[in-house]
């Protein structure tokens, strides 16, 4: 048990010090927020009282310069404003739940992927689950597991089994 809570510490330092030393800046543009919702699927579940929402088939949600890619969508709200979005792929699906934004007015952009991405959206957060991938300028993180606090441009991976690894891509600066 020992052994596994300095484990676990070391990989917190770990994802804290490169998150210090590569970090990845931005949130959405602002202008996406005031923006309408686009939602497009084979299917719709909406349950006003529950604040839950629920698509299925090839959906895509565009907000702004936001986009979403799925198989399958959740978005929970609360009194019209919306807390989180969950994307998967199907499970027998080969493709993967996609997240796009641009991030700044020069436009740059992230883009994700995995089989789960839950984004967060009153923290800008996202969270990835299974083959998660995260591109930013000509940076690219992957790994099993992903997390990306987009105010903060703080990355942590996880490579999920000790027979895995995650891979980073850094590159270097570009000139002026």
């Amino acid at each position: 048990m020992m052994l596994h809570k300095l484990i676990t510490e070391d990989r917190v330092f770990k994802y804290l010090f490169f998150g210090l030393l590569f970090p990845l800046h931005g949130n959405g543009l602002e202008s996406d927020q005031k923006q309408p919702i686009r939602i497009q699927a084979d299917k719709a579940i909406i349950t006003d009282k529950e604040g839950l929402s629920v698509y299925e088939g090839n959906v895509i949600i565009v907000q702004g310069t936001l986009q979403i890619n799925a198989e399958i969508v959740e978005i929970k709200s609360q009194d019209r404003t919306i807390l989180e979005v969950r994307a998967s792929s199907d499970g027998e699906s080969k493709n993967l739940a996609k997240f796009k934004q641009t991030l700044s007015n020069e436009g740059e952009e992230i883009f994700a992927e995995a089989k789960k991405i839950n984004y967060l959206v009153q923290e800008s957060r996202l969270l990835l689950n299974g083959q998660a991938k995260l591109e930013q300028r000509k940076d690219v993180f992957s790994g099993e597991v992903l997390f990306y606090d987009i105010a903060k441009g703080l990355v942590n991976l996880e490579s999920g089994s000790s027979q895995e690894r995650v891979n980073m891509t850094i590159s270097p600066k570009e000139s002026d």
